[in-house]
């Protein structure tokens, strides 16, 4: 898949909204999914199965760490059973230091997270070939060296926001309304405050052209 391959399939979701300006709601075919994240306390490379045996079910992801720690974040997706792409931005405390970056466990990457991170700087998108069934799936990770604060997730300013595709290519999207209290987004913290958003997903919020219009204003 090429870059431009990719970056239009991102881009349907674009133009989906605006065939939908007469404010019907939309939605593709992974209305639960969640995006955890997982803290793994390193010292050095680790592969896209490091996670494991994280699982969502038995065992949950760790949203807990220490200052100072050298650790690789993990960005998976769950509950989504057909899926090709994937978009979220990340706001990053300060204090923590990137010191690498792979995004290489499912496919091509349109955009990558960077410093100052946040919604737009902070943007990862990736495309992939069709995966369905619905399992616990690693999309990259990130390494840190910790300071304070936390990891979180907020809404891309890029078509759709925090979205995944179904093999269709249809979107469906977590609305952020309170950054870092969305229950489906992963979210790391030295110390209390994190979430593994491994918890029973609720359906996708309705979203009209209205609301996505709104965040180009």
């Amino acid at each position: 898949m090429t870059i431009r391959r990719l970056i239009s399939r991102f881009a349907l979701g674009l133009s989906a909204a605006l065939s939908a300006a007469t404010g019907t709601a939309f939605a593709g075919g992974n209305p639960n999914f969640t995006l955890p994240l997982h803290a793994k306390v390193t010292q050095g490379f680790e592969p896209c199965d490091g996670y494991l045996p994280v699982d969502c079910l038995g065992v949950h992801p760790t949203i807990e760490v220490q200052s100072g720690q050298s650790v690789a974040v993990f960005l998976l997706v769950a509950n989504a059973p057909q899926l090709t792409g994937v978009q979220t931005a990340f706001d990053i405390d300060p204090t923590w230091v990137a010191t690498d970056a792979i995004w290489d466990c499912r496919g091509l990457y349109a955009f990558a997270p960077h410093p100052p991170y946040g919604p737009t700087a902070g943007t990862i998108a990736v495309g992939f070939n069709c995966i369905t069934g619905g399992e616990l799936l690693p999309i990259g990770r990130m390494f840190f060296i910790t300071g304070a604060g936390c990891i979180q997730q907020v809404s891309s300013t890029f078509p759709f926001g925090t979205h995944v595709l179904d093999c269709q290519g249809e979107p469906d999207m977590i609305v952020v309304s309170q950054p870092g209290q969305e229950p489906r987004l992963g979210k790391i913290c030295v110390g209390t405050g994190g979430n593994d958003a491994c918890a029973t997903a609720t359906p996708v919020a309705a979203v009209t052209w209205g609301s996505i219009k709104q965040t180009y204003q």
